[in-house]
């Protein structure tokens, strides 16, 4: 699986489409910490930190990161742990793109 570079191009390619994404950081990391690595990596989407309890990473059961998950506007998840060619390739389908 590819990391946050190929992330970041994705929703540089497809946000304009109506792709959102969100990032979540584990939530060991401090808020001062998160923001530099946001910066230095150059992450332009929005990333959120989980909570104390690891709410979103039990809810989603994201045991290691970097960890895909694409949700469709219902809400359903569409792929879940794929690599960067799926996910992107799932974008493409249910954006409407060849």
């Amino acid at each position: 699986m590819s990391g946050l570079p190929e992330v970041v191009r994705i929703y540089n390619q497809y946000s304009s489409q109506g792709l959102m994404v969100v990032g979540v950081h584990d939530s060991a990391g401090a808020f001062d910490q998160i923001a530099q690595a946001i910066r230095e990596k150059g992450i332009n989407y929005p990333v959120m930190r989980d909570t104390d309890t690891r709410e979103t990473f039990a809810g989603y059961h994201i045991l290691g990161i970097p960890h895909l998950i694409l949700v469709g506007r219902d809400g359903t998840v569409l792929v879940d742990g794929g690599s960067i060619a799926q996910v992107e390739e799932r974008i493409k389908q249910e954006l409407g793109l060849p």
